[in-house]
């Protein structure tokens, strides 16, 4: 894991580097005072605009974040397709069967095979056999389901904070651009000095705008991130309760 967030945050610094220099190099390329250069500028285009880089390399880990929580969430559906319950219709479970279904998750899982919907179906079954109720194994089972899901959302934390410091970063640049012009002021008057006020001035605009775009697209990823963590769970839910506690018949 440390690796892998060390690559993460070294790819990141890169990337947002590499970005921004292309960035200048484009600027350069075009006439000032044209729309492209003036576009060019805004996303980051000069050696002003250091704070759209470090808007991109915030937004370049929190995207590779989720898409290492996503590639382990995608990987976890696989579990569904192994067979583990019986999903044939009108079919009971004797509490030898339950015991039956957690030896055969035990030994898919000694194959390699470590799926969080195993883990649920062994702890089910392990409920069971410790009280022998069906209820008190569905309420037991919910909260640890709950638990589990609760836990993967708490790696979270990281990206959320990001989230928060993309539109933060913007803020800052706009006050270091206010700040800087205010300081000029009294060069306005002078002809060297109104397009250098100004020009700190898109600086500071520039740097809410994009941080305000990078900001809106990572809300979209982070969403659609937390829709399939929501619909994973609510699937092993289902899987579990309709195929193996709901079948469960407790002769007593």
């Amino acid at each position: 894991m440390f690796k892998t967030k060390s690559f993460q945050l070294i790819f990141s610094l890169l990337a947002a580097a590499l970005l921004w220099l292309v960035l200048i190099l484009m600027g350069n390329l075009f006439s000032t005072g044209t729309g492209i250069h003036r576009l060019v500028e805004a996303l980051g285009g000069s050696y002003q605009g250091y704070i759209q880089a470090a808007i991109y390399g915030v937004f370049t880990y929190s995207i590779l974040e989720l898409l290492e929580q996503r590639r382990f969430i995608r990987s976890q559906n696989q579990g569904f397709s192994l067979g583990l319950l019986p999903t044939r219709d009108q079919l009971v479970l004797s509490a030898e069967e339950v015991a039956q279904i957690k030896l055969n998750t035990i030994q898919m899982e000694k194959n390699g095979n470590d799926y969080l919907v195993a883990d649920f179906i062994k702890k089910a079954c392990t409920q069971y056999r410790n009280d022998q109720s069906v209820g008190e194994t569905l309420q037991v089972f919910n909260a640890q389901v709950d638990n589990s899901k609760n836990e993967i959302e708490g790696k979270l934390e990281t990206v959320r904070y990001l989230l928060g410091a993309v539109v933060s970063l913007g803020f800052i640049g706009t006050l270091i651009g206010l700040s800087t012009s205010i300081g000029m002021a009294h060069l306005a008057k002078t002809e060297e000095g109104m397009p250098a006020i100004t020009s700190h001035l898109n600086v500071a605009f520039d740097t809410t705008l994009v941080a305000l775009m990078a900001g809106l697209a990572l809300n979209f990823f982070y969403h659609r991130y937390l829709e399939e963590l929501d619909t994973f769970f609510s699937r092993a839910k289902g899987y579990i309760i309709d195929n193996l506690i709901s079948r469960i018949y407790n002769k007593a």
